[in-house]
């Protein structure tokens, strides 16, 4: 893995030079710029993963083409990728897949992405064609943010890199109103106008003139949409061992579930040396959230593998832990699993480990969140309401007591407002009166193969699915977790997102009509799950928000202060806000928490140390 950086522009090259060190917690093995003709930089940071030797570092350049690359992240498939170039003559001088990648763009041409099955961000620069082009995964599991003016042009894989290099940054009002909304951003923008992210799935072509516009297009791996015919548990165990293969030490976040457990069963079946790590919470005052290190215990022994067990934060710690979260971010999300994961990856890298296997995106393919169930009552319900009426309706909604959720069982699944409504932590309507400049508005579906191929169904529950990968997945749950993991160099692989499964996966629920849910597909498949104490509630590493909060309340008093400050929202609110955790005011808690959140990240980017 690595952290990756480059552009063109007055300037550039001495501030690269003098910053790159950003990168380092992304690549701490080794560091490299090179300067081409026409004034292009290009950067890297190495955590050397696949062919550890020195003749992998970056950038990495093709002696023939003089094409160069710049690449962060692992393609699994890279060893076929390169049996396809070696019968048309090329030759290789690394064992890596960094290699693999530069020549089947240079030779193949930038639709070789198609063929990627992996996790990416990469900068690559076609000398004939005086271009560089980024391009980011599927599922956005690597970020890459950029910037751009008359003069100049400037990418990174850390946003800090690129906020140093810019004169003027302004919030953007858009992407606070996304944030009060849904507690996360969500690409292109992030919360500078200046500063923009490659979306998942997304190629951009820069010409090197700087005088024409953009190219942008998006791309579908070939593997989502024309999968291996083989079982779910063939194609997990594939996937485990393609992220696994040649590295001898590997961590598990094993929470207690489903996913993690699957994982966990093969990655031990390799014959790999392992170990599971979970959390446990000493000092919260309710049991719940320690039911995942009472399975994870069980499991652990059952699969004769060690388990380390962390504690997770105690109350006095959150503020200090706060502020190293979001600097490991860069930018604000509330999710407070957020908080757990900095101390369970803290834990792998003292633990000298670097890689970690996760659970990840399993319930978006399965149907694992308790919301599908509610979504598949809906099914028989006419779609008698479109967006714009739907929204006309709703802004009644103080006048006429008109409730969203009888509203919501005739609006189109399609429509992304129908899945607003399950994400969002407060409404609309609640939202433009507490910030007078609330303008988030959902966009439409992003329209690819992947997105015909599950809109074929009328089902509510594939529609949710689809913008639970697009959106949710890719926006707050991969982004949260490499932004974590990568701050203690540590690098999470997660073979439920791997291309084949995911395709499977999909196919699968197709057959049933997306009637079987709660990852039912996968118990049929893995029927020794039964035996192993799994704890089949959806928790995954939870935080002991309420616990928090009720014993914080200066830290919520001093947040609430600060936002009158600094922000335009509503006075008489926030003093209400501020009162929840007195009067034990639950409801009010994770949007409470959101704001907590801002503040702080507010704070540290005014000091200037984000």
């Amino acid at each position: 893995m690595c952290g990756i950086a480059g552009g063109i522009g007055k300037n550039l090259k001495s501030y690269l030079n003098s910053h790159l060190y950003l990168l380092n917690k992304r690549g701490p093995d080794s560091s490299g710029i090179i300067e081409k003709e026409n004034g292009l930089i290009l950067g890297a940071t190495r955590l050397a993963m696949t062919d550890p030797h020195p003749r992998s570092d970056q950038p990495m350049q093709d002696l023939v083409s003089q094409n160069i690359i710049t690449f962060n992240g692992e393609i699994y498939n890279f060893l076929k990728i390169k049996e396809k170039l070696r019968s048309a003559g090329k030759k290789f001088n690394t064992e890596s897949d960094t290699e693999v990648a530069l020549l089947a763009l240079t030779w193949f041409g930038i639709n070789a992405v198609k063929d990627f099955e992996g996790m990416f961000a990469f900068g690559f620069y076609s000398k004939n064609e005086n271009c560089l082009y980024l391009a980011r995964d599927y599922l956005g599991k690597k970020p890459l943010y950029y910037a751009h003016g008359n003069d100049f042009f400037i990418y990174s894989s850390q946003i800090n890199l690129i906020k140093g290099f810019l004169r003027k940054l302004t919030l953007d009002k858009k992407s606070l109103s996304t944030y009060l909304s849904f507690g996360y951003l969500m690409a292109p923008e992030t919360m500078y106008e200046e500063i923009k992210s490659v979306q998942p799935g997304e190629i951009i072509k820069i010409n090197l003139n700087l005088k024409s516009d953009f190219f942008r297009f998006r791309f579908t791996p070939n593997a989502l949409t024309h999968p291996k015919h083989m079982s779910i548990r063939d194609s997990l165990s594939s996937a485990t061992f393609e992220r696994v293969n040649g590295h001898k030490n590997v961590a598990i976040s094993l929470s207690g579930g489903i996913d993690s457990t699957i994982v966990a069963m093969e990655t031990k079946s390799l014959g790999v040396n392992c170990k599971a790590f979970t959390l446990k919470w000493e000092d919260s005052d309710k049991s719940r959230y320690n039911e995942d290190f009472k399975s994870a215990t069980l499991i652990a022994k059952s699969l004769n593998m060690d388990l380390i067990v962390i504690d997770g934060p105690k109350t006095y710690e959150l503020n200090d832990k706060l502020t190293n979260y979001l600097m490991a971010m860069g930018e604000p999300n509330s999710n407070p699993t957020g908080i757990s994961m900095l101390s369970l990856y803290s834990a792998i890298s003292k633990d000298n480990i670097r890689l970690a296997l996760t659970g990840d995106g399993a319930d978006e393919v399965f149907a694992g969140y308790e919301r599908y169930n509610k979504i598949k009552k809906l099914q028989n319900f006419p779609t008698l309401l479109n967006k714009e009426l739907y929204s006309k309706l709703l802004a009644t909604n103080l006048k006429n007591k008109i409730n969203s959720k009888y509203l919501l069982p005739f609006l189109s699944a399609s429509d992304l407002s129908f899945w607003s409504y399950f994400q969002q932590l407060a409404n609309n309507e609640y939202l433009r009166h507490f910030f007078p400049d609330y303008c988030f508005k959902v966009g439409d579906p992003i329209e690819d193969e992947f997105y015909q191929r599950l809109t074929k169904t009328n089902s509510k529950v594939a529609q949710t699915i689809l913008n639970d990968l697009r959106i949710w997945l890719t926006m707050e749950s991969n982004n949260k977790l490499d932004k974590i993991s990568m701050n203690f160099s540590v690098e999470a692989r997660s073979p439920f997102q791997s291309e084949n499964v995911i395709g499977l996966g999909i196919e699968m629920m197709k057959k049933v009509n997306y009637k079987i849910l709660n990852k039912g597909i996968l118990t049929q498949e893995y029927p020794e799950l039964l035996g192993l104490n799994v704890n089949k509630q959806k928790l995954g590493f939870i935080s002991p928000l309420g616990h928090w909060l009720r014993n914080n309340t200066s830290l919520i008093q001093e947040s609430c202060i600060y936002l009158k400050r600094h922000f335009d929202f509503d006075k008489k609110e926030l003093e209400r806000l501020s009162r929840t955790a007195i009067l034990g005011d639950y409801k009010n808690f994770r949007f409470m928490w959101n704001l907590i959140v801002l503040a702080e990240w507010h704070r540290l980017d005014n000091q200037g140390v984000l």
